[in-house]
């Protein structure tokens, strides 16, 4: 008995996960697409690539160790040329010139090493990889708010095609009652045919608006499974639209909203380009080294025979300090470097008009949330005052003081105050959400 009630219990909790599986809040929507986008998949890429190139410019400064291998036939000998003085005297006359023939075959191996003592240029550049990346990073935190901000839409939209729905429903329930008492005034010859017919069309309107609104809906969660990367055939329903508007204050425009920064960090790589190019000017210190042999042989079998295999090779090892001063470059990091200041200029005032456009959002989105708002209650105060009116005509009707064609337009009006209170209300939350996006708040977004 014990293991079949946990047997059940766990059924019963098994079902209820799945029943609650399909609903998602707007908060689980936003966090489902940061982590299943396709676009913001690409972002990340993008992130990983600058981290690497990162990492590929530091390695600039590491030690780099070589082998060589290398065997060479020289065709035509190849001979040295000195004076006579210089080779003793093993020469007779005591020639003015004398030429040395070296052997045909050469072949040469070791090991290369070379250090970057001091290179102001691989340091720059280095400043400009992690620029570079910093601004791929804010780049990736422009994409999440963007991604944000179209879930957040879809998502609103969803709620107001559900609430219309739903208050199609009503109106549908609300007519098939009328339908039956007019069919019912009809079979005692208190209503005419005609009156009958009318509320009879008045519900096919009403289902074939229903409908319609049922198709947007699933339209928009299509919209909203493709940009949480969902598959079609996924369950997904959003939550039903609250009641009222819940206006969250906001400070005014975040300064370190991602356009802002975007902006400033490109100032910024310009600012370490130049650096970097500057730094050609400036001279550069290395280390280098050989650990290595070279071999001569008048015939190339020499080499792999022993009478011959260890004689005539000679050591090649070297330690070398080398210094590079660059002199005259043609005036090309001069233009280089004015080119760049060119582009500072630029991204210093796309900067300062990004700022002011920013602002000039953020009151007109302010602006239109008042708007929005105020529209809203007085659209709620009018879809309450005209079900009050259709209550006291249907009730007049039902008397048979009122008339059918009274009745059909009170009805009508209901259904307009209706459609505007959901319209003002999804357009309520859109206005809040532009506003919580420029004031950098798109976190409170836990409905």
């Amino acid at each position: 008995m014990k293991h079949r009630f946990i047997l059940l219990l766990s059924l019963l909790c098994t079902s209820a996960l799945y029943g609650q599986q399909g609903t998602l809040s707007l908060k689980a929507c936003i966090e489902t697409g940061i982590r299943n986008n396709l676009t913001l998949e690409n972002t990340r890429v993008d992130v990983l690539k600058s981290q690497t190139a990162l990492t590929q410019s530091r390695s600039r400064l590491l030690p780099v160790l070589a082998a060589d291998f290398q065997m060479m036939d020289y065709l035509m000998k190849p001979a040295n040329v000195t004076t006579g003085t210089l080779l003793g005297t093993d020469f007779a006359d005591e020639p003015t010139w004398q030429k040395i023939q070296s052997m045909q075959y050469t072949m040469s191996a070791g090991i290369n090493l070379s250090v970057p003592l001091y290179n102001q240029t691989i340091l720059s550049a280095n400043q400009v990889a992690q620029t570079v990346q910093n601004l791929r990073n804010v780049s990736y935190e422009k994409a999440v708010e963007d991604l944000t901000v179209q879930i957040s839409n879809v998502y609103y939209l969803a709620q107001a095609s559900l609430e219309q729905q739903r208050l199609l429903d009503e109106n549908i329930q609300r007519m098939d009652s009328l339908c039956l008492i007019t069919e019912e005034l009809y079979k005692g010859g208190v209503v005419l045919e005609v009156d009958l017919t009318r509320v009879q069309i008045n519900r096919k309107s009403l289902t074939a608006q229903r409908d319609q609104y049922a198709t947007l809906h699933e339209q928009q969660l299509n919209l909203l499974r493709f940009l949480l990367d969902l598959a079609p055939d996924v369950p997904l329903a959003v939550l039903p639209m609250p009641a009222d508007v819940s206006p969250n204050p906001t400070p005014g425009v975040s300064s370190s909203l991602p356009e802002l920064r975007l902006l400033s960090t490109r100032q910024e790589l310009i600012e370490k380009q130049i650096k970097a190019v500057r730094a050609g000017y400036l001279p550069s210190l290395s280390l280098a080294g050989r650990l290595g042999a070279i071999g001569y042989q008048e015939e190339f079998r020499h080499f792999f025979h022993t009478n011959h295999a260890t004689h005539n090779w000679f050591g090649n090892t070297y330690l070398a300090l080398s210094v590079h001063i660059p002199i005259f470059d043609g005036r090309d990091k001069k233009l280089k470097v004015t080119q760049y200041r060119y582009d500072y200029q630029q991204a210093q005032t796309a900067l300062e008009q990004q700022r002011k456009l920013l602002d000039k959002e953020y009151a007109d989105a302010s602006r239109q949330f008042r708007h929005n708002l105020e529209v809203f209650h007085t659209q709620q105060d009018n879809y309450r005052q005209a079900e009050d009116v259709y209550n006291v005509t249907e009730e007049k009707y039902k008397e048979g003081i009122a008339s059918m064609t009274e009745l059909l337009q009170d009805e009508m009006r209901l259904r307009d105050a209706q459609a505007a209170c959901v319209q003002a209300h999804c357009q309520c939350n859109v206005a809040q959400l532009t506003l919580l996006k420029l004031s950098g708040r798109l976190d409170e977004l836990s409905q």
